[in-house]
């Protein structure tokens, strides 16, 4: 490709244009902006060509495509479209119904409306869905016959629909097919535009448009019906749109394509080739047009996942969209499960070092409440880091710092525990600070309290923080009575706040509520098994055989105690942290967990969770094996 093409290739998807500075950063990395020097070398290069129109006035280049489009949003052609079909992705025959309206600006002109007889049996959902029966459809035209009648209805407008990348790529694939040339439309997608104009919703199909405006739902999942709908939404999108300035069809086009940044978001991957990624569990590697790779990630749905960087449906950051413009291939490696998922993310970003890994780092840290045994009077502290000395009491991962922060705050009080820092001398001629005065530290600087009473209020603290929550709720909850029946209600108020953060933590989904380094269990998950002793993964094991299973369980007789004994090592922490962090995060159908009580385990109870292996083969017990807690 020249580098004529080249340009002209950007701003064909550009029709608001791009500036000098862009023109010659697509063409040249990391060139400088604003110099006179970029504005002669682009002038040379396609100032004399007819194919490319430059803006003096706003200083920008367009194609001259892009300039046609330079008309009042009231005066476009839209042409809004939903299809019907036999399923999610596109292929010969597959439409079974085209609907279509006809827009002048936000008039409606006139509609188009055909049933398509498919080259397949439309599937029973796909029936009770849209009502349209195989029945319906036998005596109707095929697509070969529709879509002419359809390109000439839809002529040189803009192609509209919600979730138009859907619509546009059965369709593209159609127009290849039947004409031998691709949709040259302009396409626009009111599901964008909603994204970008009402930012605050959540939900924003069809139905939640309806009932959010108002509109008539006739027709609900039919071709024209549902175009009908959407050309309703186009119309209060295009009054929306004039009141932020937004009144020429160029740059409505190109608001769909701004990100949460403001800034354009650039697509170079086409979205059959989305289409085609596996919906499981895996990493996902994204490379430039050299092949150079870029980032690495994890996802539990690795279709979804990836479609989301490139659909707008996240919040797109400047730094990630900057990603995405970059992007031309993206590579998977479909893994048995997420926890798996993680680990090879992590093996592979430190072994590649990808750069936006680097950039994009922004997932909230894991935090651990750290107490240091070996202080006569240990105080609790919340940390990102988990530490090898021997001594230390570390219990988490909690993700996100205000909630246990607010609950280690609570406790502290409660249990009047010291927030001083450093190591204590006690002296009974000692002053104690505020907090001592207040009565909220039991002052053991001045020895009021002695080493075994402050052991007992720190020990209802870690029993709190390790699972046991009813004795500090219920003291809680019994002093907020008590002074609300006194009308002492500030204190009441107090008292109530403390409950509501100790609850917040206490009552969260799938908190791990053991120490880190007390977790001793056996994840299997997807035929695979991995053993956690002591916090740490200490093995993996594809669970194949029941010769595998009977070396599983000797591998945790064998390492049990070992694993208790030792200190962390440094190249332990990072799978111990990705452990952690899926074990609070998991969801409830990923993986069973079979907690360890002692360094043996029931063989029955590992191959109760391997309904792979042949159930007929002897499954005799490992001696002197125990039944495990059940599995969660």
């Amino acid at each position: 490709m020249t580098i004529r093409e080249k340009l002209h290739a950007i701003l064909e998807h550009r029709p608001e244009g791009a500036a000098t500075s862009e023109l010659m950063g697509a063409i040249f990395a990391g060139f400088g902006s604003g110099s006179d020097l970029t504005d002669r070398i682009v002038h040379q290069l396609i100032g004399d060509d007819p194919a490319f129109i430059y803006d003096p006035e706003h200083q920008r280049w367009s194609s001259r495509e892009g300039a046609a489009l330079r008309v009042p949003t009231h005066d476009a052609n839209f042409v809004v479209v939903d299809l019907e079909t036999t399923g999610g992705a596109p292929g010969a025959g597959r439409i079974i119904e085209i609907g279509a309206c006809r827009m002048r600006g936000p008039r409606i002109e006139a509609t188009f409306q055909s049933l398509v007889r498919p080259s397949t049996r439309i599937p029973r959902f796909i029936s009770a869905m849209t009502s349209i029966s195989n029945e319906m459809v036998q005596a109707s035209p095929p697509i070969e016959e529709v879509l002419p009648r359809f390109r000439q209805f839809l002529g040189g407008a803009v192609l509209v629909a919600h979730n138009a990348q859907f619509d546009s790529t059965f369709l593209d694939f159609e127009f290849r097919r039947i004409f031998g040339m691709g949709l040259r439309n302009p396409v626009l997608c009111t599901l964008r535009l909603a994204r970008r104009l009402l930012p605050s919703m959540r939900r924003r199909g069809l139905d939640a448009m309806a009932d959010h405006f108002g509109l008539s739902t006739q027709g609900r999942h039919r071709g024209l019906g549902d175009a009908r709908m959407a050309a309703e939404l186009l119309s209060i999108f295009l009054d929306m749109a004039a009141q932020m300035g937004v009144r020429r069809l160029d740059r409505l086009l190109e608001l769909q394509h701004a990100g949460a940044s403001g800034r354009r978001i650039e697509r170079h991957v086409p979205p059959e080739v989305i289409a085609a990624i596996a919906s499981a569990p895996g990493v996902y590697l994204m490379h430039n047009e050299r092949g150079d790779l870029l980032y690495v990630g994890k996802a539990r749905d690795l279709r979804r996942r990836v479609a989301s960087y490139f659909n707008g449906g996240i919040a797109l950051r400047a730094k990630v969209i900057e990603l995405i413009s970059h992007v031309w291939s993206v590579q998977t490696r479909i893994v048995r499960n997420s926890l798996e998922a993680a680990l090879l993310e992590a093996r592979l970003i430190r072994e590649l070092k990808p750069p936006y890994n680097r950039m994009l780092k922004s997932s909230p840290a894991a935090y651990f409440v750290k107490v240091d045994l070996s202080d006569p009077f240990p105080r609790l502290v919340l940390t990102t880091k988990l530490s090898r000395r021997q001594g230390l009491v570390q219990l988490g991962p909690y993700v996100g710092r205000r909630s246990p922060q607010r609950t280690l705050d609570a406790l502290g009080r409660l249990m009047r525990l010291r927030v001083c820092r450093g190591r204590l001398a006690p002296d009974p001629a000692f002053s104690p600070c505020i907090y001592g005065q207040m009565g909220r530290c039991s002052a053991p600087c001045n020895l009021s309290v002695d080493r075994e009473a402050y052991d007992v209020q720190l020990r209802r603290a870690l029993e709190f923080l390790r699972g046991r929550t009813a004795p500090v709720l219920s003291r809680l909850a019994a002093a907020r009575n008590q002074a609300a029946a006194a009308m002492r209600f500030e204190q009441a108020q107090r008292c109530q706040r403390d409950l509501q953060a100790l609850s917040t933590l206490a009552l969260r989904d799938h908190r791990l509520s053991q120490t880190v380094m007390e977790n001793n269990l056996i994840v299997i998950d997807g035929g695979a098994a991995y053993v956690v002793l002591g916090g740490r993964l200490a093995c993996e094991k594809e669970l194949d055989s029941h010769a595998a299973v009977r070396e599983l369980i000797a591998f945790v007789a064998d390492n049990y105690d070992r694993y208790r004994a030792r200190i962390v090592a440094r190249h332990e922490l990072e799978p111990m942290l990705i452990v952690a962090r899926w074990l609070r995060e998991r969801k409830a159908d990923e993986g069973r967990l079979l907690f360890l009580d002692g360094p043996f385990i029931a063989y029955e109870a590992v191959i109760a969770h391997c309904p792979h292996l042949n159930r007929a083969e002897e499954t005799a017990m490992a001696p002197g094996s125990i039944q495990p807690r059940s599995p969660v």
